[in-house]
């Protein structure tokens, strides 16, 4: 029965008629009061506080939370994600408004909401908070249950906040100054410019307007301040695996449409030179997105997204990495770069060159079917492409265009003066020399990353086009050195190349001057600056063994972790291993721990984690690494459901080949090896080694050894198609091979 509450009109009427008014004498009919059911109220919304995590929420309906801001910030994150039982998340949302009770969905009222997938962890992120209540509310989606969550509010994570206006990026950072974040802005300005430059207006049919129902107007730009930062904060945020920086965006024309960008200070990779790693190139993917292509990311067009992204910033106006690449051991065809034989990023950065450069009527034509989302048309005009124009690439490539466009961009470098140099790829400068001049040196020093020198006189020279110069300097490191006896008058010209392309060269200096001994003063080198090991708040305190949900993506630190040791008080055995950087697998234990057995490591690093497990290779617990407390314990709770003795399979279900299966092979990375199981009940003490697809030969890793004491090798992490040899470890004689499938790969060896 529902209840429904009288206007006053209706209850007048009603208190007129019991009153018998007017001349009509019969009886009136008093309605019996209708008494209302009782209403469960809504639900108080729950508190938290800041900076502290609020575990064990599971619900299948919308709960609701609130938290005070006591000051304005620069960043509030709101973050769900998966407790420490592991359980599946479910599929939750995330919905939070200031001030007021947020409300679900496309026209629920909200500041802002996370709507990511089925299992992925949510996070909502508030741009320059004020002071005051923030309302939070989980909506578990189409009534899906959420399991064990956890919530926890920060304004900690992101402590730099800036909007650059000019290109409508908001900056998120983990740690920057304002002088930084100002320098990220002017970069981004720079990399549109470049942007424009390359797809001009007589080029782009609809030039600097966004795809039709765009709605991503500003992109998010998430600087993390190393790259163990990126990877352990932008896999719990963003539920993103990557270690190189992305861009990420859904839907553009839908409510929950997304263009986020992270990335990180490279620490890792220049010794503590700070350079904010792919900024431009992540940026150009974003405008791309935005002015030239309908929909989402389509991974078939890769050869254009990562081509142009290197062509219009890494490597804008320098043509010396298109020379590495067109002089390559193994070239390749239109055809293959557009079906991605070929590495999208260093040839589809050429057929980028190419068609910009020689056929800018074709890149129109392209841009008017990726505005309106014509993508069959769009492949089907790849495929004539690719034949129409193939000789005409070859010709372009290995002719004379590239060598022209290398040396014009020659920049000059003055006798007693420097340049500094930044970025990746090679760089061309010339340097006038007078005559009686007793020597010339020409040097480089400071700075991140490896680079090499070539001088030459009268003209440029490359290292992938020339084999004669008048010197050239390839250490190890940044220090390089040419020095020219009696150099002839006049120009001389210099190379300076990275020795791996993708390297960031920060900070590096390159100067000319006349005499053997002679030095020319350069600013002081850039300071370094320290990497701070990731501790997210809801890992365990140091020292202490985490669960099995530690088991993620991550990246090790180069400090070596102190004071490592494990110690098992239980009975039962225990395994070491190592987890993966991927985060999903680990090979079988280094050693295994007895009770009151100590492993002890002094070459392990801070980040590193440790996989506990039980004999049947089941994940315990996860201890991980820091630079504080590296004493565990292994405890009763630990191994409550631990399995103690290993299960072997009593019946085979594939059947060890010949060595003769030791040669090349088609190696399938798409399908998994299900059931792969070794089990050796043999005397024999065996190795198991990977073959090579490439080369036929066997690795020299060591997989697994199987023995009496130790009969069994199982993983999940192999692929059909692969093969493993089966070696005598007494002799390294090959006994027999193991060829992978598809259905199930139970091998028992009875030698």
């Amino acid at each position: 029965m529902s209840f429904k509450k009288l206007t006053l009109s209706t209850a007048t009427v009603l208190a007129l008629s019991a009153c018998g008014g007017g001349d009509n004498k019969a009886a009136v009919e008093v309605p019996v009061p209708v008494v209302p059911e009782s209403v469960e109220p809504e639900p108080e919304a729950t508190s938290i506080n800041l900076e502290e995590i609020m575990p064990h929420i599971s619900t299948s309906e919308p709960l609701k939370f609130i938290v005070d801001l006591p000051n304005d910030a620069e960043t509030l994150v709101i973050n769900l994600f998966n407790g420490d039982a592991g359980e599946p998340l479910g599929d939750p949302d995330l919905y939070v408004r200031y001030e007021a009770e947020a409300s679900a969905g496309e026209n629920g009222e909200f500041d802002c909401f996370s709507f990511k997938s089925d299992g992925d962890n949510e996070a909502c992120i508030i741009d320059k908070p004020l002071a005051g209540r923030y309302h939070i509310l989980i909506d578990a989606f189409e009534g899906s249950a959420v399991t064990d969550a956890s919530l926890y509010v920060s304004t900690e994570i992101f402590k730099g906040n800036k909007l650059c206006t000019d290109v409508s990026v908001r900056i998120r950072a983990q740690e920057m100054t304002e002088e930084e974040l100002t320098q990220v802005c002017t970069d981004l300005v720079q990399a549109k410019t470049q942007f424009d430059a390359v797809l001009d207006n007589t080029i782009t049919p609809e030039f600097n307007i966004p795809v039709e129902g765009d709605l991503n107007e500003v992109t998010n730009l998430h600087i993390f301040s190393s790259l163990s930062n990126h990877v352990a904060w932008g896999e719990h945020l963003f539920n993103v695996d990557n270690d190189s920086g992305i861009y990420l965006e859904s839907e553009a024309t839908k409510w929950s449409h997304r263009s986020d960008i992270l990335t990180f200070n490279g620490l890792e990779w220049t010794n503590g030179f700070p350079v904010i790693r792919s900024l431009q190139h992540e940026f150009i993917h974003a405008l791309d997105a935005r002015f030239n292509k309908e929909g989402n990311y389509i991974s078939e067009n890769g050869w254009w997204s990562e081509g142009l992204a290197e062509y219009s910033s890494t490597f804008y106006n320098i043509p010396y990495r298109r020379i590495d690449i067109a002089n390559e051991e193994e070239q390749f065809t239109l055809a293959e770069i557009f079906d991605h034989t070929a590495s999208s990023y260093s040839w589809g950065q050429l057929a980028i060159a190419f068609f910009v450069e020689e056929h800018p009527e074709l890149v129109n034509a392209m841009l008017v079917k990726m505005r309106t989302g014509e993508w069959d048309v769009f492949q089907e005009e790849l495929v004539l492409q690719a034949q129409t124009y193939q000789d005409e690439f070859v010709a372009w490539y290995s002719g004379d265009s590239l060598s022209l466009q290398f040396n014009n961009s020659v920049q000059p470098l003055v006798l007693g003066e420097y340049q500094e140099i930044n970025g990746h790829g090679g760089w061309l400068y010339s340097v006038e020399v007078p005559e009686s001049a007793s020597s010339l040196t020409i040097a480089t020093q400071q700075g991140a990353n490896d680079v090499d020198l070539w001088v030459n006189h009268g003209s440029a020279v490359h290292p992938s086009l020339d084999v004669s110069f008048s010197c050239s300097s390839k250490t190890e490191g940044n220090n390089e050195s040419c020095i020219i006896d009696t150099p002839v008058a006049g120009t001389y010209y210099v190379t300076v190349g990275a020795y791996r392309h993708y390297s960031d060269i920060v900070d590096v200096y390159l100067t000319a001057c006349i005499g053997a001994d002679c030095s020319v003063e350069i600013p002081e080198e850039m300071q370094t600056v320290e990497i701070k090991e990731p501790y997210l708040p809801h890992w365990p305190s140091k020292g202490i063994v985490g669960s099995c949900s530690l088991a993620e993506p991550n990246y090790p630190t180069e400090t070596s972790a102190i004071g490592v040791a494990i110690t098992n008080t239980t009975d039962s055995p225990v395994g070491i291993n190592w987890l993966r950087s991927d985060g999903q697998s680990w090979d079988g234990p280094y050693e295994t721990l007895e009770k009151g057995d100590t492993w002890q490591s002094t070459y392990w690093k801070v980040g590193d984690r440790v996989v506990l497990t039980d004999a049947a290779e089941n994940c315990l617990g996860i201890a991980l690494l820091n630079d504080e407390d590296n004493t565990f314990e292994i405890d009763e709770e630990l191994v409550k459901d631990a399995v103690n003795e290993v299960q072997l399979p009593e019946e085979a279900t594939a059947v060890m080949g010949s060595c003769d299966l030791a040669v090349p092979y088609e190696r399938n990375s798409s399908t998994d090896a299900p059931e792969f199981q070794v089990v050796n009940t043999s005397t024999t003490t065996v190795d198991l080694q990977w073959i090579s697809h490439e080369t036929g030969e066997a690795t020299s890793s060591v997989y697994a050894t199987l023995d009496a004491d130790n009969p069994l090798f199982e993983a999940d992490n192999w692929v059909a198609t692969d093969r493993m040899m089966i070696v005598d470890q007494s002799n390294g004689d090959c006994i027999g091979v193991l060829d992978l499938n598809g259905t199930s790969n139970i091998f028992i060896l009875d030698l």
